[in-house]
């Protein structure tokens, strides 16, 4: 899911990683756009990033870089990463 103050607008992330993500979204992104990101992991844990900035946009799809990651989320975020190499 992702924020940008307004309903939820329904999203897919194509790509995933401990720094950032590839998403798929029904919003108009512009780069240096800064928003919060809720994602739903397959396995039912949700991922917040409070703070990340969308580092290129194509069309509806675009790329955010996460600036602000808890420390237990990281790590929940690189368990789930690993088990996917």
């Amino acid at each position: 899911m992702l924020s940008k103050q307004l309903g939820p607008p329904l999203n897919t992330v194509w790509n995933l990683s401990c720094t950032g993500w590839r998403l798929f979204g029904d919003l108009p992104m512009r780069p240096r756009e800064s928003l919060s990101l809720t994602v739903t992991l397959p396995s039912e844990q949700r991922i917040v990033a409070p703070e990340a900035v969308v580092r290129w946009s194509r069309g509806q799809e675009f790329a955010v870089e996460n600036l602000a990651l808890e420390a237990h989320t990281q790590a929940r975020l690189q368990h789930y990463v690993m088990q996917l190499v």
